[in-house]
C-alpha cells in the first residue's frame, strides 16, 4: 500500500511539472517571437531602399548590395526606382556599376548595428548607421566633389538617408530638398509666397540636415548634437497651396530659373523629395521631383 501511495505521489508530481513545462512552452510560443517561429514561417527581414541616379552622365546605373544586383532595370539620369526595393541590413557594402559594365564606380560600406547609432573611430567611415531592417531609405548616386584620399578609386559617391514616411496632415505635404548641382556650392529655396523654406543648402546635402563633419582621417566627432535617423535627410511639412512653385536662389540671391519647379504637380497628403542637379547634355541646372 505504501509503495502504491508513493507511486501515485510521484505520478502527480510528474504530471504537475509536465503541465508547467507545457504552459511555459505555450506561453513562449504565444509571444510569436521571431526566433520562436519555425524558419519556414518567419517573415523575411530586410531593409527597404529607393534608388536614385543623380549622376550627370548619359549612362544608366545599377546598384548592388555586396554582389547582389538590387535593381533589375538600370536607372537613367535623374530618375528613381518606382518602388522601394529589398536590400540587406546592418553592415552593408553598396556598390554602383554603369551600363553593362561590372566594374564598381563607387563602393561604400555602411553601418554595422541593428539600430540607429553614430559610429565612431572607423578608418574608412565614421558616422551614422547603415540600412536598418524594416526601415525605409533612399540611396543616391551623385557626382563626387573631390577625389577621396581614403578611397581614390571611387569616381562617384553614394549618399544614404532614412525616409520618414509618416503621413502629413490632409491639407499639407512633406518635402525635403537636396542640392546635387556641383556647379552651385550653396543654394536657398523659396516657396510660392517668396518665403524661405531652406537656407544655404551645400552641395551634397539636404535642407535642415544635421551635418556631420570629418577630420583628415575620415573620423567624425564623438557626439553630433541633434543627430538621429530623421535628421540626415529631413522632411518638412508645409501647406500644399504654398508649393505650386518654388524658387532656387544662389549665394548672390539670383534666381537660378529651374523650369521643373515653376509649376509643380503635387498632391496633399503626399511625400516628395526635390533636388537640383546638372544636366549631362547642356550643363545647365535642372530640377527633379520624386514621390515616396
Amino acid at each position: 500500500m505504501r509503495n502504491l501511495i508513493e507511486k501515485r505521489k510521484k505520478s502527480r508530481i510528474l504530471i504537475y511539472f509536465q503541465a508547467i513545462f507545457i504552459s511555459i512552452a505555450y506561453s513562449a510560443c504565444d509571444k510569436a517571437d521571431y526566433l520562436d517561429i519555425d524558419a519556414s514561417e518567419r517573415p523575411p527581414l530586410s531593409a527597404k531602399v529607393k534608388l536614385v541616379n543623380v549622376l550627370s552622365k548619359n549612362v544608366p546605373v545599377h546598384f548592388w548590395d555586396f554582389t547582389r544586383q538590387i535593381n533589375s532595370d538600370a536607372l537613367t539620369p535623374n530618375t528613381a526606382s518606382e518602388d522601394y526595393l529589398d536590400t540587406q541590413y546592418g553592415k552593408v557594402q553598396f556598390n554602383l556599376t554603369e551600363g553593362e559594365s561590372t566594374t564598381y564606380k563607387a563602393s561604400y560600406l555602411f553601418g554595422g548595428s541593428a539600430n540607429f547609432i553614430q559610429e565612431t573611430d572607423k578608418n574608412s567611415f565614421s558616422g551614422p548607421n547603415g540600412p536598418i531592417a524594416t526601415f525605409y531609405h533612399s540611396l543616391f548616386a551623385v557626382q563626387k566633389k573631390s577625389i577621396s584620399k581614403l578611397n581614390p578609386g571611387n569616381i562617384d559617391s553614394l549618399i544614404l538617408v532614412y525616409d520618414d514616411l509618416s503621413a502629413p496632415a490632409a491639407d499639407k505635404i512633406k518635402i525635403r530638398f537636396a542640392n546635387f548641382d556641383i556647379n552651385h556650392a550653396r543654394v536657398s529655396v523659396l516657396n510660392s509666397k517668396g518665403e524661405t523654406l531652406f537656407t544655404d543648402v551645400d552641395y551634397g546635402t539636404f535642407g535642415d540636415q544635421v551635418k556631420i563633419t570629418y577630420d583628415e582621417n575620415g573620423k567624425s566627432a564623438g557626439d553630433v548634437p541633434g543627430l538621429d535617423w530623421k535628421s540626415l535627410g529631413p522632411f518638412k511639412e508645409v501647406d500644399t497651396q504654398d508649393l505650386h512653385t518654388i524658387t532656387i536662389i544662389d549665394e548672390l540671391g539670383r534666381d537660378l530659373d529651374v523650369t521643373a519647379f515653376a509649376n509643380l504637380s503635387i498632391t496633399s497628403g503626399k511625400i516628395y523629395t526635390l533636388f537640383i542637379s546638372k544636366d549631362f547634355q547642356s550643363n545647365r541646372i535642372i530640377g527633379t521631383v520624386i514621390s515616396h
